[in-house]
């Protein structure tokens, strides 16, 4: 029996594509043969997987083979998907909605993602009538697809092993903030630097790490955070990281004061619970499927007040009995994600849940 992974690109330093490697490890010790079919080549580690691409996939499939569709937007051409034997799972990872680059990139950058947005959606009724199931790795990605029906839906949540120091540290590491994430518009890179050039009048030591990567598509969004940069004078201490692979980015995590989400869109967001293992104090604002993620642990904003922001900051970095309390919390939910019975959850699906 075979599965196949369909994606756009299979890398190793993003949620699409650690979940996309996970899966293929569970689906190896269940007695599958592990495949890839992606659009762009391979580029990263070796894996126990055979790789296909699109345009030149030509591997024998049979009805009881299955296909995974990792959907998070349109431009797969899911038509080669739809038409293969065997069994089709859609494993959603969400859609960014447009409207986060109506005033951050150029109008014409703005209109594509307005289509795209639209196609998407319309992708979906049409995967949502051929699948026979649906896996979400978030219950707000659950939400998202409600609408269409789909059968025979699951959250399953990133599939994926997190590193842990099992340690809580009564004395925080240091001032600086950390966030990870590409560099696009629902990311609010520019609430977060906002915030830190209040946080660094009081803490003149802390510098703001940028852990990224620079989307060519989203003409002029990376520009505009330098130059607020620049304007605010923080060209020293707001440093943006781009190229860092996962063992660099855990790296970094562990030797910074605290994780800082201002993001306002976001499916799953695995950078949270690389931060719970990291064994740094976490602060995410209340956003998409981030208080599902963070199931109660960390710190959750509610609005974006700067001066509150700050002053629940200092309450939980700097009092040790909270700050110890924070982080405790943190690994006991990286736990839950950790001992996640992926392979006996799949094979319950497989046997019953998508006949």
């Amino acid at each position: 029996m075979n599965v196949f992974q369909h994606l756009d690109e299979l890398k190793d330093s993003d949620g699409v594509g650690n979940d996309a490697i996970g899966l293929a490890e569970v689906f190896n010790s269940l007695g599958y043969k592990s495949h890839f079919v992606t659009r762009q080549p391979r580029k990263g580690k070796p894996l126990n997987s055979e790789f296909h691409l699109t345009s030149q996939f030509q591997h024998p499939t049979a009805s009881n083979d299955i296909h995974i569709l990792h959907y998070g937007g349109a431009g797969y051409p899911y038509e080669l998907f739809l038409n293969l034997p065997g069994k089709k799972i859609i494993r959603f990872h969400n859609v960014t909605p447009a409207i986060y680059y109506k005033d951050t990139t150029t109008p014409d950058i703005y209109l594509a993602m307005e289509k795209f947005e639209s196609l998407s959606y319309l992708e979906l009724a049409t995967l949502s009538i051929i699948a026979d199931s649906i896996w979400c790795d978030s219950e707000y990605n659950l939400q998202t697809v409600s609408e269409y029906q789909f059968k025979n839906p699951y959250i399953i949540p990133i599939c994926k092993t997190y590193d842990s120091n099992s340690k809580t540290e009564e004395l925080s590491r240091n001032h600086s903030l950390v966030f990870v994430g590409r560099y696009s518009p629902q990311k609010k890179w520019e609430d977060l630097i906002a915030l830190f050039a209040q946080w660094v009048k009081e803490f003149p030591d802390a510098k703001c790490l940028c852990i990224g990567s620079v989307i060519g598509a989203f003409d002029g969004y990376f520009e505009r955070l330098t130059e607020t940069v620049r304007r605010l004078g923080l060209e020293e201490k707001v440093n943006f990281l781009v190229g860092k692979t996962d063992e660099e980015v855990i790296s970094i995590l562990k030797e910074t004061g605290a994780f800082v989400s201002m993001s306002e869109h976001e499916g799953f967001c695995l950078p949270i619970l690389e931060a719970f293992g990291s064994g740094i104090p976490v602060f995410a604002y209340a956003a998409g499927a981030i208080p599902g993620t963070m199931k109660g642990a960390g710190v959750l904003l509610k609005s974006k007040d700067y001066p509150s922001i700050i002053k629940q900051m200092k309450d939980n970095l700097f009092h040790p009995e909270k700050r110890t309390s924070l982080i405790s919390e943190q690994y006991k939910v990286l736990e839950f994600y950790n001992r996640f019975p992926f392979r006996e959850e799949i094979s319950k699906i497989l046997s019953s849940g998508i006949q």
